[in-house]
């Protein structure tokens, strides 16, 4: 029988390994994906999920009967009642599985349930696939009332808004200690090409928090300074694949594809 995963919060897990999955709430189904050889298409939810405001999520591992009858299809799509098998074979077969989603709508039974495990954080795609690097959309469609950050990405989204002060987000960058007015203030950063020497933003690389990191390898793209590229060299050699990606970006956006690549040959990142 295929393993799956229905990822939840970490505080559910002794009720789950108690008495089983429960129907979700308002949708009355429990989302879950197999678990195929690519660990990120299996657990591509995670991040999306996090956005609802749970700090910790944990995967539930179980088995079920490929002649099982769930939904399937991606998430923006009409959904198909097939067997398990089937669905399990069609992702295998996608050009591009990102978004794609299985529920079924009955409770799973405890003892179908082989292990909860903890884990990586940062796995996945937020508010789309694909979406990554892109700034997410603000309309009450995308971000609903209530979603984690909504407000600080509608005061972004919303054109009417004025933008804030240089010199005021210089302070924040070099003040503040929030990750998120961090990240506020590094997106509000790139609306323009500077020469500006990006120095203040030292600080911010000694701070542990990937999603910080690649946020910032991101707006050094917008310092067209010597510091920029030591700054970005630095970050490419960061663990975090999307943290090297986007220095990397970074380093194209400012010295072309060769001085990019150049620059990046003489470091160890590899990315």
């Amino acid at each position: 029988m295929p393993t799956l995963v229905h990822i939840t919060d970490e505080k559910n897990s002794a009720r789950i390994k108690r008495s089983g999955i429960a129907l979700g709430k308002p949708r009355r189904a429990i989302f879950f994906m197999p678990v195929v050889q690519d660990h990120f298409i299996s657990h591509q939810w995670l991040r999306e999920l996090r956005r609802s405001g749970a700090r910790t999520l944990v995967g539930v591992y179980f088995r079920l009967s490929p002649d099982e009858v769930v939904w399937a299809g991606r998430y923006n799509e009409p959904h198909r009642q097939v067997p398990l098998g089937l669905a399990i074979r069609e992702l295998n077969s996608l050009a591009d599985p990102l978004g794609f989603e299985i529920f079924i709508d009955r409770k799973i039974a405890a003892s179908a349930i082989t292990r909860i495990r903890h884990l990586p954080q940062k796995i996945g795609w937020r508010y789309q696939p694909h979406a990554h690097g892109t700034r997410p959309c603000g309309c009450p469609v995308c971000l609903p009332r209530g979603s984690i950050k909504s407000r600080s990405i509608r005061e972004r989204y919303d054109p009417e808004s004025k933008p804030v002060p240089y010199e005021t987000l210089v302070r924040r960058l070099t003040e503040s200690s929030d990750i998120e007015t961090l990240i506020e203030s590094l997106w509000s950063l790139r609306y323009k090409l500077r020469k500006t020497d990006p120095a203040f933003l030292e600080r911010l690389m000694h701070i542990d928090d990937i999603e910080l990191q690649e946020h910032l390898g991101r707006t050094l793209g917008y310092f067209k300074h010597d510091n920029s590229k030591r700054m970005l060299l630095e970050l490419c050699r960061h663990e975090s694949a999307d943290v090297k990606e986007a220095a990397a970006e970074s380093l194209f956006r400012l010295y072309g594809q060769d001085a990019g690549i150049s620059a990046a040959a003489n470091t160890s990142f590899g990315c």
